[in-house]
């Protein structure tokens, strides 16, 4: 009894090491993603004159500068939930976001179902978009990358422009087109195809909306393009940015809207200058 006893614990043991060994591994690629971020911002400032004038008032509103830094941090406390019939689950977040050459990573960490610990990393680097969650950090329950991945976390980046006002006016590659007198269209090109978003501004010019016809739903080839919007309130000030405080993202289903993440944003600032 005592010999089992003791394989039982050793086993145990072995479990809970290789559990810890997992889940640093995890967190080392996460930050190794940010260092990769911060160290890829290296283009200059485009050409100011091709950017819409009711983005670059936004922009200089919001507190963003040419020249400014090249990496913000912001910090969430947000819901989600990864399936329409599912409840949301409470999350905290940081995310890095740069500004001159595009790119974020949104490092998140939550409870599911009130007990399970989830860490999900989002994130668009160098080119390449890659999104990871686990349970525990270690217990791998989704894992995606390639070309359609990267198409819908370019298509994020671009989305995000309320919480990161320096990249308008600072991040290369993006193309302009104004559809109306609040609607703007920014694009870039991606390894997937094209990446396209639609900005929506009130009569004030703040932006309070996204909107895209073709976002990638799904992972690799099982992705299918689908409607995506998302809507932002409540503007504050926050260390020298004027921001949204909350914000909601959905996708547009034939069952009707799914909204997938809600939240607050508790702080933004800059990483470095």
């Amino acid at each position: 009894m005592k010999v089992v006893l003791i394989f039982i614990a050793l086993t145990a043991a072995a479990g809970v090491i290789a559990q810890i060994v997992l889940a640093s591994g995890f967190a080392g690629k996460i930050e190794d993603a940010g260092r990769r971020l911060m160290s890829s911002q290296v283009s200059m400032a485009p050409d100011q004159s091709l950017i819409p004038a009711l983005v670059k008032a936004f922009a200089i509103r919001a507190g963003g500068k040419v020249d400014g830094p090249t990496v913000v941090r912001v910090v969430q406390k947000a819901e989600m939930k990864l399936q329409p019939d599912q409840p949301f689950f409470p999350i905290e977040a940081t995310q890095l976001s740069a500004t001159r050459d595009p790119g974020f990573v949104w490092d998140a960490k939550g409870t599911m179902a009130g007990v399970i610990p989830l860490r999900v990393v989002d994130s668009y680097v160098a080119g390449k978009g890659w999104l990871e969650a686990r349970l525990i950090g270690a217990i791998p329950v989704a894992n995606a990358t390639g070309a359609m991945v990267s198409k819908g976390e370019a298509m994020r980046f671009l989305a995000e422009f309320t919480w990161n006002p320096d990249s308008l006016v600072n991040a290369a590659g993006l193309t302009w087109r104004q559809v109306s007198d609040s609607v703007v269209e920014v694009s870039m090109l991606t390894e997937g195809g094209i990446a396209k978003v639609r900005l929506l501004f009130d009569a004030g010019g703040d932006m309070v909306g996204i909107e895209s016809d073709d976002r990638p739903m799904g992972t690799g080839e099982a992705s299918q393009p689908t409607r995506w919007v998302g809507r932002f309130r409540e503007y504050v000030d926050l260390d020298g940015y004027r921001v949204p405080r909350f914000g909601e993202v959905a996708w547009i289903l034939p069952a009707g809207e799914f909204i997938y993440w809600r939240g607050e944003i508790i702080s933004l600032s800059a990483v470095s200058e």
